[in-house]
């Protein structure tokens, strides 16, 4: 349930946030615990293998089931390519002379 983004972006959070950003993380810890709860209760009344696909086929029919699929799939892209931006700050280097900052 932990993100990347906590390993990696929590100086930027902290200069943005100050003090607040432990406030932050509660709320974001307490957003989290809630999500894997509504999962558990999900994967107990729906014992198959599965995520939110499998979970919204046997409940809302194909074509939602077909939209969420898809909605996965690019969350997973953009979760990915967001990570990689983030790591690539520790591979570039405090001391980086290109343009980019």
């Amino acid at each position: 349930m932990i993100g990347t983004g906590i390993f990696v972006l929590t100086s930027a959070g902290a200069q943005k946030a100050g003090p607040g950003l432990m406030l932050a993380f509660a709320i974001a810890g307490a957003i989290c615990i809630v999500a894997a709860l509504c999962y558990a209760e999900i994967a107990a009344m729906i014992p198959v293998a599965g995520s939110a696909y499998t979970y919204t086929y046997s409940v809302m029919g194909e074509f939602l089931a077909w939209t969420v699929g898809w909605a996965l799939v690019l969350e997973y892209a953009v979760a990915a390519s967001a990570v990689s931006v983030g790591w690539s700050g520790y591979f570039r280097g405090p001391y980086s002379t290109n343009s980019w900052g």
